[in-house]
């Protein structure tokens, strides 16, 4: 996950291991992603999550590749858009959390690419929709696991969407904007997940970030994800890190 909007020269996805170099926090003790070991796991009841209406229409984007990933943001006060009408409650995390940005992490061919693991398994991309509390800072993150589908009426359609799309900005600051439904594209009440205390997992790679893995898949197919390798960028996404002692719960 990250949050970063311009491309910074003192990191990159070809050596993470350099990163703590230059960025502190990155040899921390909680960081992300991490490989999630089902049988450790802690059962924990949770409320669902509550969205705001706006997740449940189309909305204008902006995709813009920044060096590192390809991020979609809300468009620029079009339609009179706010990301203060994008937000949600719930979901046993404590205020009210507004949407920052959602991206996608890949791999250079379906073995890898996801950040997180489970049980070791590696899936061939990872979503991350972000969102920050106002008051108090804090960073949560839903992500969603991808498998590869061969039957096209399986993928899910905000997702090929947002592939077709970032699949054309080539180069840096590249830029294109696209109607999404967040309602649509996460899916989330209707998914079991892990939550556990992490990090972003881009630098600064900033501690104290509540992750929330999905379990259920998300289908997309295979030509959608190589429109983002041939076209963008071969791979992008960081190795699993330490546990430490760090407690994952499962919800019921």
């Amino acid at each position: 996950m990250a949050c970063v909007e311009k491309h910074d020269e003192h990191w990159s996805y070809n050596d993470p291991n350099q990163w703590p170099k230059f960025f502190l926090a990155a040899s921390g003790l909680s960081q992300s992603p991490i490989d999630i070991p089902t049988a450790d796991t802690v059962f924990q009841s949770y409320p669902p999550f509550i969205f705001s209406e706006k997740y449940h229409s189309n909305e204008l984007f902006k995709l813009v590749n920044n060096g590192h990933q390809v991020a979609a943001t809300l468009a620029d006060h079009t339609y009179g858009q706010s990301e203060k009408d994008l937000w949600f409650t719930g979901g046993g995390i404590k205020g009210v959390f507004y949407f920052v940005n959602f991206h996608l992490h890949w791999g250079k061919n379906d073995r890898h690419g996801s950040e997180h693991e489970i049980d070791g398994h590696r899936y061939p991309a990872e979503a991350h929709v972000v969102f920050k509390n106002h008051e108090t800072g804090q960073i949560a993150v839903f992500a969603f696991l991808f498998t590869v589908t061969n039957h096209w009426y399986e993928e899910n359609l905000e997702w090929e969407k947002y592939c077709d799309a970032a699949g054309q900005l080539m180069n840096i600051d590249d830029t294109i904007q696209c109607m999404f439904n967040l309602s649509r594209l996460m899916q989330a009440n209707e998914r079991r997940f892990f939550r556990y205390i992490g990090s972003l997992t881009t630098p600064p790679c900033s501690e104290g970030v509540i992750w929330t893995i999905f379990t259920n898949t998300v289908p997309v197919k295979e030509e959608s994800l190589n429109q983002l390798r041939q076209n963008v960028m071969r791979k992008v996404y960081r190795p699993v890190q330490p546990l430490n002692n760090r407690v994952v719960f499962i919800s019921n």
